[in-house]
C-alpha cells in the first residue's frame, strides 16, 4: 500500500529511479523504464527500512520485519538479475526478418526475449507471444509491456513498426500506405514475419496501433498457428478523421495524461527514445488509417483463435470509444456464437 502512495514530487516531477549505469558485463546503459523498476525495489526498501526504524523506537518486535526485508532481498535480486538480462535481449537479441509481401520486399528487426535459456527447444512446450505494439514504435519503445510478459516466463518476439527508419522498406511505402488506405499492407507484413520466424502456433497480442493490424490479421482465413488472442485498446471500429484522431492522441493523451505523469513520461517518452523515432510522414498516412473505420461485426465474426479470444478497453480511454467497442464486440460475440456455437468465447 505504502509503494502505491506517491508523493507530488514523485507524481509529477520525478519517480524513483537508480542511477544512469552499463549494466554489469556490457556497454549497454539501463534503460528508462528498467532503472524505473529498479527504482521501486529501491523505494520498497526504503520504506521497510523506515518501518523497522520506527517499530524498534516503539520496543516493538521487528523479527518479522526484518525478516521481510531479507525475503525481499532474495527476490529482488533475481528480479534485477532479470531486468538485466531483458534489457540486454532488447539491444543483443535482435533478427533482421526479410518478407516479400506484394507490396515490396521488408527487413524488419524483431527482438526475442526469452528468460528460460535453460530449456532445451525439443523440450520447451510454451506456446510464444507475439507483440505489436502501438504506432511507430520501434521494441524499445514497447518494452513495458514486453519486458512483463517475459517476466512472466514467456517467450515473446516483438518487431518494429513500419514507420521505423531501420526498418528497410520499398520507396514508395509511403503512397503505397495513400493509395491502398487500409490495415492490409500491415497484416501482410506481420503475417510474413510471423511465417518466417517459423512460428507454427502462437499468441497474438496487440495495443492500439498493434491491436488494429492484429484484428486484420486475425480475419485472414489462411491465418494458421494463432492461439490466443488479446486485443487492447482496438482502433478502427469507428470513423474519425485525421484531426480528431490528432486531438485525442495529442491533446487528450499526450498533454493532459501522459506529460503530466513522471511515470508516464519514462515508459513512453525517454524509454527507447535514443532508439529511434518513427518516420513523421509515414505516421500521418499510419494515422489516417487508423482514423478510419475498418471493422465492423460482421467482418469480425469470422476471427476464430484455437484459445482465447479477448478484448481490453479502458473506462477512460481518449480512444476508443468504450460504449461503442462493447456494442460491437458484444454484437460480434452474437454472429460468432450463431456461426460456430463451438467457437472460443470472446
Amino acid at each position: 500500500e505504502k509503494l502505491s502512495q506517491k508523493s507530488f514530487g514523485e507524481k509529477v516531477i520525478s519517480e524513483y529511479q537508480t542511477r544512469k549505469a552499463k549494466i554489469r558485463g556490457t556497454e549497454i546503459e539501463r534503460g528508462a523504464a528498467f532503472r524505473f523498476e529498479r527504482g521501486q525495489i529501491y523505494k520498497g526498501y526504503k520504506i521497510l527500512r523506515a518501518e523497522i526504524r520506527e517499530a524498534e523506537q516503539r520496543g516493538e518486535n521487528i523479527v518479522g520485519k526484518k525478516a521481510l526485508l531479507k525475503e525481499i532481498r532474495g527476490r529482488a535480486k533475481i528480479m534485477e538479475r532479470d531486468l538485466d538480462e531483458l534489457d540486454r535481449q532488447f539491444h543483443e537479441n535482435i533478427e533482421n526478418v526479410d518478407i516479400e509481401t506484394e507490396f515490396g520486399n521488408f527487413t524488419i528487426p524483431v527482438v526475442e526475449l526469452d528468460l528460460a535459456k535453460d530449456v532445451k527447444p525439443e523440450e520447451d512446450k510454451r506456446t510464444p507471444y507475439f507483440f505489436l505494439g502501438s504506432i511507430a514504435t520501434n521494441f524499445h519503445q514497447s518494452a513495458c509491456f514486453s519486458m512483463a510478459m517475459a517476466l512472466e516466463g514467456h517467450k515473446v518476439y516483438v518487431p518494429m513498426q513500419p514507420e521505423q527508419p531501420a526498418v528497410k522498406k520499398p520507396d514508395n511505402f509511403g503512397e503505397t500506405l495513400s493509395r491502398e488506405g487500409n490495415l492490409r499492407p500491415y497484416a501482410q507484413i506481420t503475417r510474413g514475419i510471423i511465417e518466417k520466424i517459423g512460428l507454427k502456433e502462437f499468441n497474438l497480442v496487440g495495443y492500439s496501433m498493434g491491436a488494429t493490424t492484429s484484428l486484420e490479421l486475425a480475419t485472414d482465413p489462411e491465418l494458421l498457428g494463432l492461439n490466443d488472442l488479446t486485443i487492447i485498446e482496438p482502433l478502427g471500429i469507428e470513423e474519425k478523421g485525421l484531426l480528431k484522431l490528432g486531438k485525442e492522441f495529442g491533446f487528450t493523451q499526450a498533454m493532459l495524461k501522459t506529460i503530466p505523469s513522471s511515470e508516464a513520461r519514462i515508459k513512453t517518452f525517454f524509454q527507447g527514445a535514443e532508439a529511434g523515432q518513427g518516420e513523421f510522414g509515414l505516421f500521418l498516412k499510419a494515422g489516417n488509417i487508423l482514423s478510419k473505420k475498418h471493422f465492423d461485426p460482421e467482418k469480425l465474426k469470422t476471427i476464430n483463435p484455437k484459445g482465447r479470444f479477448q478484448v481490453w478497453t479502458g473506462t477512460k480511454s481518449p480512444v476508443v470509444n468504450e460504449k461503442l467497442a462493447e456494442y460491437i464486440f458484444l454484437k460480434t460475440e452474437e454472429l460468432r456464437r450463431a456461426q460456430n456455437p463451438d467457437a472460443s468465447p470472446l
